[in-house]
């Protein structure tokens, strides 16, 4: 009698692949600079926050690099849009809400897409239409920056969106104690 195969060995499980750290607020230093007025970023010369609105307590996701984080607080939304006879640039508009939101301390976190899967999964159903005009960046494909700004007193999120004909901006600012 002829002898029986052998079985092959059992491959060897590949190892897990590691996962990210949790984003650590603790990273971005406090800022000691004083804020301006609420919403703290005035529109830049030359563009307008038309549609913004004010919400004392609401919930907003922001995508830091790894996962959405649903922040809790008071929350502002608007779109950017030039002013009456000037073009909309979008390379001037995200570059002037980066130096005011670095002038004020705040620490860009992110700048990328936020994968399909992720918003598929995570993004609340109906998000882009209870947050419509801060809502960009948060569709297939469009690239966001995220920025945090931490006070002794406070956490502000913010989310820079901008297209070719507008762009969009969403904050939102919790007590620094109800953050980690």
């Amino acid at each position: 009698a002829a002898d029986a195969p052998t079985a092959a060995p059992a491959a060897a499980a590949a190892p897990a692949a590691p996962t990210a750290a949790p984003f650590d607020i603790t990273t971005v230093p406090v800022s000691d600079k004083p804020a301006g007025d609420w919403p703290d970023v005035p529109a830049p010369a030359g563009y307008t926050y038309p549609e913004a609105r004010t919400l004392d307590l609401s919930r907003v996701p922001f995508w830091n690099g790894q996962s959405l984080q649903f922040v809790e607080g008071k929350v502002y939304e608007t779109r950017i849009r030039a002013e009456d006879g000037k073009e909309y640039s979008r390379f001037e508009a995200l570059k002037r809400v980066d130096e005011a939101l670095t002038t004020l301390g705040a620490v860009k976190i992110t700048t990328a897409k936020i994968p399909d899967q992720v918003l598929e999964d995570e993004l609340p159903e109906d998000f882009g239409v209870e947050f419509n005009a801060g809502a960009g960046g948060y569709y297939r494909g469009q690239e966001l920056s995220t920025y945090v700004l931490r006070q002794a007193d406070r956490v502000v999120w913010f989310k820079v969106y901008s297209g070719t004909k507008d762009g969009s901006l969403l904050i939102a600012e919790t007590d620094a104690a109800a953050t980690p």
